[in-house]
């Protein structure tokens, strides 16, 4: 049934019944009326009826209206709400919540405070609506006083039909617009407020030259809009974080890989070159060869270095299976170096890795054989490779100087903590520790996953 049928129906019902009611009481009772008072009783009557239903139905339609406008509000907060969970650069979505903010609320101005860490002052003010000239002239920003700084302290919504007439309507900056009606809320994470989102100057969808008040629902829905703002502000902070971490642990891993291959590659060629010094005269035959062999190892580091630039890994093991690369470190400690080098990789199988673990674990063992380089003055190193308890036990010995617990312990350079870093990168563990006859252990212990998993 519709509402204009309603109306009729609800005029002409009473009159009716009314005209029935004078029939049926001169025919039981025998009261004669004459057609005047019918006709004024009943015109009475409509009259009354007419008003009555204006009234209900005007109260009808108001009722509707708010019902409408609250349900396309809430269609709108819905998408405003969805439209957030597209970004997570913080800049954008800080501006994307004033944007929507301002469109909820029909309003000509928006704008969001965000709070510093110690909630002493705006950290950052991002508005929409102003005009970019005018923009310009605002010499700086609001800051966290006046009508701005109650909403901050209370943490509560507030609600001004004027804002000249306040109390509290001070700080306003050189160029500001002019203002008249203003609707903010506090928004809360995990209980503390990170910031306050204003709207002001509500415009009329019929006159948009004219400025209206903010209401109850105004208020509710940017309000529930407040909390959305608040979870994608929170998750793009911590996408921020994250990406922060990122960078972090790539320059972790720069470091790592500089120090473990391009530094200790150029350190072993400059013991080639010590070593050529002191046999050019004696030996200049087997010096030529070493000088071939330490242009060579330049030209690996040249290479290594180029593929940094271009964000690439070291190539100086790669394509290199893990039987392989320990028999490369092992014949250049003993090219380039007097130490005897024992290497035991039989029965294991040299893929067992895929080519990152790979490369991983003959960084740890680079590194290991460059400390005794280095520091440990032996004449034998025993390296062993096999498979115990599902992991793969790599074994690095020295017969030199044994290294100190404090080294081990509270050891300042990079070389040690980097090759704990590349241990626990592949699920494993490494223990250096000084052996009873002398000299040092290394050993890598890293358990057996599928290439796929790995």
């Amino acid at each position: 049934m519709s509402k204009k049928y309603m109306r009729w129906l609800s005029v002409i019902a009473p009159v009716l019944f009314w005209v029935s009611v004078f029939v049926a009481s001169g025919y039981l009772y025998g009261e004669h009326h004459t057609w005047q008072e019918i006709a004024f009783t009943s015109v009475s009557i409509m009259i009354g009826a007419v008003l009555f239903t204006y009234w209900v139905f005007g109260y009808v339609d108001q009722r509707e209206g708010e019902i409408k406008r609250r349900a396309e509000q809430l269609e709108s907060l819905n998408t405003a709400s969805l439209a957030l969970t597209t970004e997570l650069d913080i800049g954008l979505v800080l501006q994307k919540v004033v944007d929507l903010s301002r469109e909820l609320g029909q309003a000509r101005y928006g704008a969001l405070g965000v709070l510093s860490d110690d909630g002493e002052y705006f950290e950052q003010f991002i508005s929409s609506g102003i005009p970019p000239d005018k923009l310009e002239m605002l010499r700086q920003p609001p800051q966290n006083q006046g009508l701005l700084g109650t909403m901050v302290n209370e943490g509560r919504s507030l609600r001004i039909n004027n804002i000249k007439q306040h109390d509290l309507a001070v700080g306003f900056p050189e160029g500001h617009p002019h203002m008249r009606t203003l609707l903010g809320v506090p928004i809360k994470s995990k209980g503390e407020i990170i910031g306050d989102l204003y709207l002001a100057d509500k415009i009329s969808s019929e006159h948009p030259h004219l400025v209206l008040d903010f209401d109850d629902i105004d208020q509710k829905i940017l309000e529930m809009f407040a909390t959305q703002a608040a979870i994608a502000i929170e998750n793009a902070t911590l996408y921020r974080q994250v990406q922060e971490l990122v960078v972090l642990r790539e320059r972790e891993r720069f470091g790592m890989d500089l120090h473990d291959g391009i530094i200790q590659s150029i350190y072993a060629v400059g013991l080639m070159l010590e070593d050529i010094q002191r046999r050019v005269t004696s030996d200049p035959e087997n010096s030529q060869d070493r000088i071939t062999n330490a242009i060579s190892g330049l030209n690996d580091v040249i290479s290594d270095l180029r593929n940094y630039i271009l964000d690439l890994r070291p190539q100086r093991f790669r394509g290199k299976n893990l039987s392989q690369g320990l028999e490369e470190l092992a014949r250049s400690l003993r090219l380039n170096t007097l130490i005897a080098v024992n290497l035991e990789t039989d029965g294991i199988n040299p893929e067992i890795f895929n080519p990152e673990q790979t490369v991983e674990v003959l960084h740890v063992a680079q590194e290991a054989i460059t400390n005794i380089r280095k520091h440990a003055r032996a004449s034998q190193v025993d390296i062993s490779l096999e498979v115990v308890d599902g992991a793969v036990r790599l074994l690095i010995e020295d017969n030199g100087r044994s290294i100190k617990k404090a080294d081990i312990e509270q050891s300042t350079g990079s070389g040690l903590h980097n090759m704990r870093e590349r241990a626990n990168s592949l699920g494993g563990k490494i223990l250096v520790e000084k052996r009873p006859l002398g000299g040092t252990r290394v050993d890598l212990s890293v358990p057996i996953l599928s290439k796929e998993t790995a």
